[in-house]
């Protein structure tokens, strides 16, 4: 079910600083943090988005350390998720970046999708400052995602 993400500012800007520190690559990594609050299907037509908090970002290894297309190594995931886990987290979304491109996904980001049930984030470098978008995909297609940057 599709939530409205809440993305600390202090986050957005480790992303941003891996996107810059991998060009020319893809850089990819996972965020995690927690729902806010249940959703009360009954309370409203359509039901209120629930609110999902980042806590924690997983820079991840682009194994295939290309321009134009990643794929996370293991042990990172591995790594990632063992840390997730401890602490009491779920994956909220993924992200990568398109180094010389809009950040729409690509037919392969479509085709290469298995994170279901989590935000997309596409930050292009083509843009200056860089543009972030966040999207819901599928195998098929893609829809905005809503989210929101926040102050701590």
């Amino acid at each position: 079910m599709p939530f409205r993400l809440l993305l600390p500012r202090r986050i957005y800007d480790e992303m941003l600083g891996q996107a810059l520190a991998e060009l020319p690559n893809e850089c990819c990594g996972l965020l995690a943090g927690r729902m806010e609050g249940e959703a009360d299907a009954a309370a409203a037509e359509p039901p209120p988005l629930r609110l999902a908090r980042v806590l924690r970002r997983y820079p991840l290894v682009n194994k295939k350390a290309s321009p134009t297309r990643y794929l996370s190594e293991e042990r990172s995931l591995i790594d990632a998720d063992r840390d997730a886990r401890q602490s009491n987290l779920e994956f909220l979304a993924i992200y990568h970046s398109h180094p010389t491109s809009e950040p729409v996904p690509s037919r392969t980001d479509l085709e290469e999708n298995y994170w279901d049930g989590v935000m997309h984030f596409i930050i292009s470098m083509k843009h200056v400052p860089p543009l972030m978008r966040g999207w819901w995909l599928s195998e098929t297609d893609y829809r905005p995602a809503d989210w929101q940057m926040i102050d701590l």
